[in-house]
């Protein structure tokens, strides 16, 4: 290969390296200039709750906070009831479950529901949205005070004590144990009198409980809605999600995930003055008569008995026992008529009653076999007859292994019964 050639060859060859060169060279000027700004699509401002809830900001000597207010007429169907039926309610029958207390007149019972930042309670806990219901002329009007920020807290406190002012009684679902403590904590953490002092409270949580319990398997107020009520809510938001949404909007400043929660809070509390009308009607006079299940008529017998009305508790558990219950709440039954009947010095009847449960497989039975052998022994002076049954309730307590001081109250019962039938023996056998 002569010179030319050899030239030739190398130019050839560092062709690609040239073109490689060149390319990278012009990477690099490129890296060198500034990037042209992209856009962004432009971000939607948050909205506010006034444009998802209709109320307005209202102000007070302690700050600015939002409410909203919405009525509910007369007329308008709730599941079995209509908004009217709240007005007119005799709520008398539920004084039963205050202890010497009473409820004012309807028009002026105030229902409260609250929505919080924690559902366990405590200092930390806060109350961000305060829904209260009354009937105001012929309507039925709830009011919720909103905390759009913690600041305006002294502010809904206010509002919430001022809009009490013309009520003297209070009705809440599960109140006594959550919402009321924890409004009185945000009260004194603020340094302002509490407004429910001087309130009678109705704490309906609990006669709903001992009403409905053994019939339903829970007695939470959006179950009783659906059980006692026959309103079946859709699209509703679980309370167990509504404080990380108001934790959303604190961050965000968007109230779009509020707006469900404001329904939730009007709901529960238009069911719960629903639920208590439902109370006061089934625990009144006449309420045996609208209570379909025998589990409920037991239910207010048991009420009835607590309160000292024995002549209802009675008739009443007897209309359950006829209509039939489960074998095991029939002894339940069996044992609370015998005793209601037993304080009404009805002592025949009782006998028929403890005798049919100690006739059962129960471990009440034992308790009837007892008191029927004191019955015999103390009214019917028939010590013969009191040892059979006590030698049958010792029978029974040995076959259920009956804890030691039920076996030795028995022992020392037939004892002392074959002693004095022993003694009486002795002495119709003396000569006259």
């Amino acid at each position: 290969m002569n010179l030319e050639q050899k030239l030739r060859h190398l130019r050839q060859a560092s062709k690609p390296r040239d073109q490689e060169l060149a390319r990278t060279l012009e990477y690099l000027r490129r890296l060198e200039q500034p990037a042209a700004p992209r856009k962004l699509p432009a971000q939607k401002a948050p909205k506010g709750i006034e444009e998802y809830v209709e109320g307005e900001v209202a102000t007070n000597p302690q700050g600015d906070f939002f409410l909203a207010r919405d009525e509910f007429p007369f007329g308008r169907p709730y599941g079995k009831l209509r908004i009217g039926d709240f007005a007119g309610a005799d709520l008398n029958p539920l004084n039963l479950f205050l202890g010497g207390t009473a409820l004012p007149e309807v028009g002026r019972l105030v229902f409260l529901d609250t929505e919080t930042t924690g559902l366990a309670g405590g200092t930390g806990t806060c109350a961000f949205l305060i829904g209260i219901g009354a009937v105001e002329g012929t309507k039925f009007v709830i009011r919720q005070f909103f905390l759009r920020d913690y600041p305006e807290e002294k502010a809904i406190l206010h509002a919430l004590a001022e809009a009490l002012e013309p009520y003297a009684g209070l009705v809440t679902f599960n109140g006594k144990t959550f919402d009321v403590p924890l409004l009185e904590t945000r009260y004194a953490l603020a340094r302002t009198k509490s407004p429910f002092d001087r309130l009678v409270h109705l704490d309906a949580l609990h006669p709903a409980r001992r009403l409905w319990k053994l019939r339903l398997e829970s007695c939470k107020l959006t179950h009783l809605e659906s059980a006692v009520l026959g309103i079946n809510r859709e699209g509703d938001v679980p309370g167990s999600e509504i404080p990380q949404l108001y934790f959303d909007y604190l961050r965000t400043g968007e109230a779009g995930g509020l707006q469900p929660v404001f329904v939730h809070n009007a709901l529960d509390i238009i069911t719960l003055a629903a639920v208590t009308v439902e109370l006061a009607r089934a625990v009144g006079d006449a309420g045996a008569a609208t209570l379909d299940s025998s589990l409920d008529l037991f239910s207010l017998s048991r009420i009835y008995g607590a309160a000292g009305a024995r002549d209802k508790s009675v008739s009443t558990c007897q209309q359950a026992l006829a209509r039939g219950l489960p074998e095991e709440i029939e002894s339940s039954a069996l044992h609370h008529l015998a005793r209601q009947l037993q304080r009404q010095r009805q002592y025949e009847l009782a006998v028929e009653a403890w005798l049919e449960l100690s006739r059962r497989e129960s471990p009440l039975a034992m308790e009837a076999l007892e008191a029927l052998a004191i019955h015999y022994e103390h009214r019917q002076r028939d010590a013969g007859q009191a040892l059979e049954f006590t030698r049958a309730a010792l029978a029974r307590a040995e076959e259920q292994f009956a804890h030691a001081p039920s076996l030795a109250r028995f022992s020392r019962r037939a004892a002392r019964l074959e002693k004095k039938l022993a003694r009486a023996a002795a002495t119709r056998a003396l000569p006259l």
